[in-house]
């Protein structure tokens, strides 16, 4: 007959599997970003929110890098064109979250004598809060599991050795 381990092994074992659980959930932390394009025709001197631009402010479509030129491109075809990694933005631009200024997120580009708007921002997703609380749930039922055990074998050695 095969021997049932031990309440201390159990409690110990159980608690280690919550934790590696509450690992692989995550804990519902904020996602990563989305980086965002938008392209839209300049209107009589004005960029996306009514922002001015001055001529030396404009940006030749020919000086952009090719992921510049890339991202444009895919912006004025299908707008918003959004990005899921950091590698795939342009590094002629600056992704914004909450401040816009013409050149800092808000770029006029020139291509084929027409002025365009291309808005660059970086959003982040919400907290999941399911996997919030699922991920301390597991955390806390684990480390209480842990700590259970370990005390129930420190105990059980103590008497053992008492007696």
């Amino acid at each position: 007959m095969v021997p049932r381990p031990a309440l201390q092994h159990a409690l110990l074992g159980v608690g280690v599997l919550c934790l590696l659980a509450a690992a692989l959930v995550g804990g519902g932390g904020p996602a990563d970003p989305d980086y965002v394009h938008h392209v839209s025709a300049a209107d009589g001197g004005t960029l996306a929110y009514g922002l001015d631009y001055d001529a030396g402010d404009v940006v030749a479509y020919e000086n952009l890098s090719a992921r510049g030129r890339t991202v444009f491109d895919r912006a004025r075809a299908d707008s918003p064109y959004v990005v899921g990694n950091e590698s795939a933005t342009a590094p002629d631009f600056v992704y914004t979250s909450d401040h816009v200024a013409v050149g800092e997120g808000l770029y006029p580009v020139r291509d084929e004598g027409a002025v365009y708007s291309l808005r660059t921002e970086r959003e982040r997703a919400g907290v999941n809060v399911a996997a919030l609380f699922v991920g301390l749930a597991l955390r806390g039922v684990g480390i209480v599991l842990v700590v259970g055990g370990a005390l129930l074998a420190g105990w059980q050695r103590y008497r053992r050795g008492a007696s």
